[in-house]
């Protein structure tokens, strides 16, 4: 089968970053990192798998972290090279092992991707699974399947920007015939937000910063106003036709990243900006919850400067080094700072609910609105275009870039 995939080859991998030559690594020559080619369609592991043909793949920003070696290396060890990437999905069941209960072929769902304990066969599970915190599983090592968080990061599972994918049969949801393909392949990233907001529900009136406006950003927006629609919701974003998007999604003010920006972040928030003998303004007051849906020191430097003190900031971006950060209003309004990573149960609801299945839901409810969010589709042999289109989202207004099948 067609698909893309991921090597790191440790002397080509170490040489590209010492040398800078990030492209030299995507896609030159026989021993590229990233690369389209013929791959074997991966069996089923066990008798509890079925086989899914792909629809759509979506492209995540963790792929293109990885595909321009940009990820951490401190994921490496839940990973397993080559891996077919892609854990955005919809797709239809083409096959089913003899253990499978309720999913049947031809069934068109999208993939819950962590392959924590229950996948992995491992029994009992471990103190996170069996609490319902399946993005903290303890054995995402462990197994007979090869080391690896999520389908799209674990050689022979594949992944969604391939033509094919193995699923358990726990992690498949089904796709009502209402919900468009386009909407389906947003459950994933949608559910990762939903996550993140479920675990810091804001209060009616508390005020709520959103720093970032690309997929994630506005997809934590529509939760915010799915979940907690009372709270007033303030946008960071850098571009016209993201701040189109949150508005339509519902929030309540966008501020754009340009210049001097603090003062109107902290009048958005409240926070009123005292001026130190040297360096940025510290803020006092502000924001009761700050959500950070993009990587890099400036968006946590600008979090903790106007959320106010005793206030959460959630970490969605995939932030790795943050260099240069002053970490003094940490301490000194002793802000509260999570990751948030993925999804899992929720204690508020029944023990067979959780993030995925309600992002799910919440999408096939027409609560949120998420299908103009997919801005640009692409065919598998058009990747260099797809991959420049969602890397570069000035000049192409990209939000959430996909592979149709």
């Amino acid at each position: 089968m067609k698909a893309i995939s991921f090597a790191a080859p440790i002397p080509t991998y170490l040489a590209t970053l010492l040398a800078g030559r990030v492209s030299d690594a995507l896609y030159v020559g026989p021993h590229a990192c990233t690369r389209l080619a013929d791959v074997d369609v991966p069996a089923l592991p066990t008798d509890r798998w079925v086989r899914v043909r792909t629809r759509m793949g979506g492209i995540c920003g963790s792929d293109l972290n990885v595909i321009t070696l940009k990820a951490s290396p401190s994921t490496s060890p839940f990973s397993s090279f080559p891996f077919v990437i892609g854990h955005e999905n919809v797709g239809e069941i083409v096959e089913v092992g003899g253990g499978v209960r309720e999913a049947r072929v031809g069934h068109r769902v999208v993939a819950n991707p962590l392959l924590c304990c229950e996948p992995r066969g491992l029994e009992p599970a471990c103190e996170a699974c069996a609490a319902g915190h399946h993005s903290r599983c303890a054995r995402f090592t462990d197994g007979s399947l090869p080391p690896g968080m999520l389908i799209g990061t674990t050689r022979g599972v594949g992944g969604s920007w391939g033509e094919m994918f193995v699923a358990h049969e726990s992690q498949v949801v089904r796709v009502p015939h209402a919900v468009t393909d386009e909407e389906a392949v947003l459950v994933e990233p949608f559910a990762c937000s939903v996550h993140a907001v479920r675990s810091a529900t804001p209060a009616s009136t508390e005020r709520v910063l959103v720093i970032g406006a690309g997929s994630i950003g506005l997809l934590t927006v529509a939760a915010l106003k799915a979940l907690a629609p009372a709270a007033r919701v303030t946008v960071l974003a850098r571009h016209a036709f993201q701040a189109e998007h949150a508005t339509r999604l519902g929030a309540d003010r966008v501020v754009f990243a340009r210049g001097n920006y603090l003062g109107e972040l902290a009048e958005a928030g409240t926070a009123r900006l005292l001026k130190p003998i040297l360096g940025k303004p510290v803020g006092v007051g502000g924001f009761d919850r700050t959500f950070i849906c993009i990587g890099g020191a400036e968006a946590t430097d600008d979090a903790m400067r106007v959320t106010r003190a005793g206030g959460t900031l959630v970490l969605l971006g995939n932030s790795g080094r943050m260099d240069g950060i002053d970490w003094t209003p940490l301490w000194l309004k002793e802000l509260t700072v999570r990751g948030s990573l993925c999804y899992g149960d929720h204690a508020h609801v029944s023990p067979a609910a959780n993030a995925f299945r309600e992002a799910a839901d919440l999408i096939a409810a027409r609560r949120v609105a998420l299908g103009p969010l997919l801005t640009h589709v692409y065919a598998l042999s058009d990747y260099r275009a797809a991959l420049a289109t969602a890397m570069d989202k000035k000049a192409s207004g990209s939000i959430k870039v996909a592979f149709r099948f």
